[in-house]
């Protein structure tokens, strides 16, 4: 069976999209994963307050007469409005759409063979290829203070630190990427949890053993936890292991996300290495479950 990648082979491992996510210069709260913490954190009715009490503000200390002073907030609501119906004219770029490809598409552990087109899975083997580890990591903060808990911040720190490492030495860890999301059951203050992949369990277990980031943050959260100065935090792992052939995945109109944004190290047809996302062209074949679950036919 031959595979069309989506994407070019990089000379580099892309970073994580998650990773991107709090990698800001000034500070990880100005990233995109600190900006969706923070909204997060506060209600709507606490996001209108803050928002009534900064308009009070500029109207009681600008020398001008109030009417005025509310022209900045007519002007950035028009100015979002204006924007809104241009995208939905086409008249500018809808930024939501960057990479997203139209149709369908699957995500495989790369073969090994690249042919002239694509990559070539060889008949009998399992068309996704390889079994995997899935880590779910998840937390919260139940401290009243939410995100400004100091703990919750020490912790958040020691979690940086561990993506960090894992980004440096995948082939070592066999860590593929990860996926972070947010839980909808509470209002504010969610269930926040990393979906990770790696090549095994044994992977996962070396890793946790071994890595100086965890050994670290382990050893932290021990030392908090017998001081009683962690009750208000929430941590949990699941581990589960996937046989070859076991597992699947489809999607539609989608950019990379999940599985389908690890990367995975493979040699082109040079002999040189490089760096591949796994995200197939599915329009032809990989069309059922069943055929993605299965064997490569002859």
């Amino acid at each position: 069976m031959e595979f069309a990648p989506l994407h070019q082979p990089t000379t580099s491992r892309p970073l994580a999209d998650s990773t991107l996510g709090w990698m800001h210069p000034w500070h990880p709260l100005m990233g995109t994963q600190g900006r969706v913490r923070i909204r997060a954190h506060f209600t709507i009715s606490d996001w209108l307050l803050m928002g009534g009490l900064l308009q009070s503000i500029i109207i009681l200390l600008l020398p001008v007469r109030p009417l005025y002073s509310l022209l900045p907030t007519f002007g950035l609501a028009i100015y979002k409005v204006t924007r809104l119906f241009m995208k939905l004219g086409g008249v500018i770029e809808n930024p939501l759409m960057d990479g997203v490809k139209i149709g369908r598409s699957s995500a495989v552990f790369p073969p090994s063979l690249v042919g002239e087109k694509g990559m070539i899975r060889p008949v009998g083997e399992s068309v996704g290829g390889d079994g995997m580890c899935i880590l779910l990591l998840s937390n919260r903060c139940n401290h009243p203070l939410g995100l400004f808990y100091s703990k919750f911040r020490e912790m958040g720190q020691y979690a940086r630190e561990m993506y960090a490492e894992l980004e440096k030495n995948p082939l070592e860890s066999g860590f593929l990427g990860y996926s972070d999301y947010n839980s909808n059951n509470t209002n504010t203050q969610p269930y926040a949890m990393s979906i990770m992949y790696f090549k095994s369990i044994e992977h996962v277990h070396k890793w946790a053993h071994n890595s100086p980031a965890h050994r670290a943050a382990w050893e932290w959260w021990d030392v908090e936890q017998k001081a009683g100065r962690v009750d208000h935090l929430t941590i949990a792992h699941e581990i589960y292991g996937v046989e070859k052939g076991k597992w699947e995945n489809i999607y539609l109109n989608a950019k990379p996300y999940d599985f389908a944004s690890t990367s995975h190290a493979i040699e082109d047809a040079g002999g040189k290495k490089v760096w591949i996302c796994p995200a197939m062209d599915a329009s032809k074949s990989l069309r059922t479950s069943g055929q993605r679950l299965g064997d490569v036919r002859g």
